[in-house]
């Protein structure tokens, strides 16, 4: 069969297609980029730890409560009147001393009582002079008549006349005293340094007896109520029977806020309340300060300590024998923690707790002296991963919460707020540098 040359045309384009294709196949092939091996680095978490310190040391409670007035009182009207002046209790928010006069009441009625009281004892005394002067004869008109007065009668002596003239006369006298003291009482003075709450009565009032005139407080000692559980008064060594050598060695700071400032003062335990609150079972801890208005040379800035403000106290108690403080950062769950084994390895450790606060555990057992405990979070904690793990110095890098110097500061007085470091900066710099790579 004859082929025809538009075929052999055909045939021949497919063959030049095909000898190109297998050409340029050969040269991709032979001329390939070849791939650089590179060594895979392995990235480790990044672990911050601590340190454990085992040693004697305080445990640190932490309760709050407000402020009120060791004494506060209604000052109520002795005498009935009306108020004729105002002297230092003019306003609410005032403050006064002891002895100073708050307000008079009108005294031209006790005046006159005076007046009539001091005539009947006037009239007392002379009746007690008549009865005297009889009595004295009666015994002299016996005496001459041959009679002996110590075996006459009374009544013939007129004793009953003389006991009643000197009755008469302490009757007059009394009543006198008691105008004297109403008299006294239209002057109403403060029985102690004190403040003004409110005042309720004002010039031109008639008042009764019994009348409250106004609501004060004294000004020389503050008190705070601290509500403690029942464990937390045993870790602070104190016993429920008020022993005084119990409170007066626990240390008691308060601290409030004022203008964005934390303020703080020294007080001291005075007892503890007799009964259990039985709606939470708490115990409650009477703390005081003297002085509260008193400005300190120290804390010109510190504002007074007014009843009602807002305070959080801070207690130290007893020494524990074996106390592991921790910061809080470092708890994870309710009672465990992450540790750095020998081999630079995350382990998890469970722990027999005393107590925590917002900064604080304390552990009672559950870690060993010197054993690395890590206090940042980690993602995908497994039991057994390696760690790069750094030391993190709490000294160096606290943030107190306490008016004293770092110097002065105890571990538990330290708060575990610790900025980034340097070294976990370049670290994570590292790491997410490799990660791209």
């Amino acid at each position: 069969m004859k082929t025809s040359p538009k075929a052999k045309k055909q045939t021949l384009v497919v063959l030049a297609v095909f000898t190109v294709s297998v050409v340029i196949a050969s040269l991709l092939f032979v001329l390939k980029p070849v791939a650089e091996k590179q060594q895979v680095t392995a990235v480790l978490s990044l672990a911050e730890y601590v340190r454990v310190n085992i040693q004697p040391a305080s445990i640190t409670v932490r309760t709050q409560g407000s402020v009120s007035a060791k004494t506060h009182i209604n000052l109520v009207a002795e005498v009935s009147g009306r108020i004729t002046h105002m002297a230092q209790l003019k306003s609410n928010g005032g403050f006064f001393k002891k002895g100073d006069l708050l307000l008079n009441i009108d005294s031209t009625d006790y005046q006159l009582v005076i007046m009539r009281a001091r005539a009947q004892v006037a009239a007392a005394k002379q009746q007690l002079i008549k009865a005297e002067v009889e009595a004295g004869q009666a015994r002299y008109d016996l005496k001459q008549i041959g009679r002996d007065p110590s075996k006459s009668t009374a009544y013939a002596l007129r004793e009953p006349h003389l006991a009643e003239a000197q009755a008469n006369l302490q009757a007059a006298q009394a009543d006198l005293k008691i105008s004297q003291l109403q008299m006294q009482r239209t002057y109403v003075k403060a029985p102690f340094d004190g403040r003004v709450v409110s005042k309720f009565v004002d010039i031109g009032q008639y008042v009764s007896t019994g009348t409250v005139l106004a609501d004060i407080y004294s000004t020389d000692i503050a008190q705070i109520r601290l509500p403690l559980s029942l464990y937390q008064t045993e870790l602070l060594g104190i016993s429920l029977d008020n022993r005084p050598s119990d409170l007066q060695r626990v240390d008691v700071e308060l601290s409030s806020e004022y203008f964005s400032d934390k303020h703080y003062w020294q007080a001291r335990l005075s007892h503890i309340e007799g009964v259990l609150d039985e709606r939470n079972r708490l115990a409650y801890l009477v703390a005081q300060v003297v002085g509260p208005y008193v400005r300190d040379a120290k804390y010109p800035d510190r504002p007074f300590l007014t009843p009602g403000m807002f305070v959080r106290a801070r207690l130290l108690g007893e020494k524990k024998d074996a106390v592991a403080i921790l910061p809080r950062a470092s708890l994870r769950r309710e009672h465990e923690v992450w540790v750095i084994d020998e081999n630079d390895r995350l382990a998890k450790k469970r722990l027999e707790i005393y107590t925590k606060d917002e900064h604080f555990v304390y552990v009672k057992s559950g870690l060993q002296q010197g054993e690395r405990v890590i206090v940042n979070a980690i993602d995908y904690p497994l039991e057994g991963m390696a760690l790069h793990s750094i030391e993190i110095d709490l000294a160096e890098n606290h943030l107190s919460d306490s008016p004293s110097s770092s110097a002065e500061l105890s571990p538990a007085e330290l708060s575990p707020q610790v900025q980034v470091s340097k070294t976990q900066t370049e670290f994570r710099q590292k790491k997410n540098k490799s990660i791209n790579e």
